[in-house]
């Protein structure tokens, strides 16, 4: 199994590519970042919806103890979630097999942006060094197999490494991927993409998130191949 992540603290997002070849799609957006009607459009095309719990507000005179021990019960919170769910894919995928060493599992996340800075940035990096240990740990994952890709890399992927959110989003619409083609949420989101947007024709979340996991998945599985090359395989 093969799982490109696109990791945020507000809404992360997975793209699996399951054993059969097929892809599926998960989103994890907070409750603040996503509207009712956006989560029906989303479960109505196949994706599969974890609405988690926002971030506890503190108050402006928070310890920074309390910031902390709220940082760290929020982050278990959403990575265990994630978690959990590359767990039960990977098992399924497998049929029912207990997973261990040997049972292939490949995971890309796509790195910090260079727009992250101060204490977000030290909070994003705590969370997702959090992701990389739960999968080791709980999913028994080879660390050869975990790939981390800068934003730069996964946006040439789509096309090139400039590319803003709406442009990656119309290389998802554009492409001629059969398998992509197939799935419900590709077909429901260029048939009518007004449901997963504003009036005014803007994007609305978790959207740039799903499709950017599955350029995340695209830029590893092309690495991969390239690796596989390289050693006559």
């Amino acid at each position: 199994m093969k799982i490109g992540v696109d990791f945020s603290i507000k809404s992360p997002a997975l793209t699996a590519r399951n054993k059969d070849g097929s892809l599926s799609f998960y989103s994890f957006p907070r409750r603040s970042v996503v509207k009712e009607d956006t989560i029906i459009a989303l479960k109505n095309s196949g994706v599969e919806v974890h609405v988690l719990d926002d971030e506890t507000p503190l108050p402006k005179r928070a310890t920074i103890a309390e910031r902390e021990r709220s940082s760290l019960t929020d982050a278990i919170m959403l990575i265990s979630s994630i978690s959990e769910k590359v767990n039960t894919l990977r098992i399924q995928d497998h049929t029912g097999m207990i997973v261990d060493y040997d049972t292939p599992l490949y995971v890309a996340i796509e790195g910090f942006s260079f727009g992250s800075t101060g204490n977000r940035l030290a909070q994003l990096s705590g969370y997702q060094w959090t992701l990389r240990f739960f999968l080791y740990s709980q999913n028994k994952m080879h660390p050869k197999n975990f790939f981390t890709y800068s934003p730069m890399t996964v946006k040439a992927t789509a096309g090139k490494g400039n590319y803003k959110k709406e442009q990656m989003i119309e290389a998802f619409m554009n492409s001629d991927d059969e398998v992509l083609r197939n799935t419900t949420f590709w077909q429901s989101i260029t048939r009518d993409p007004s449901q997963f947007q504003t009036k005014k024709g803007n994007w609305l979340k978790p959207i740039d998130d799903i499709i950017d996991s599955y350029w995340v998945l695209m830029t590893m599985e092309n690495d991969v191949e390239e690796l596989l090359k390289e050693k006559g395989i």
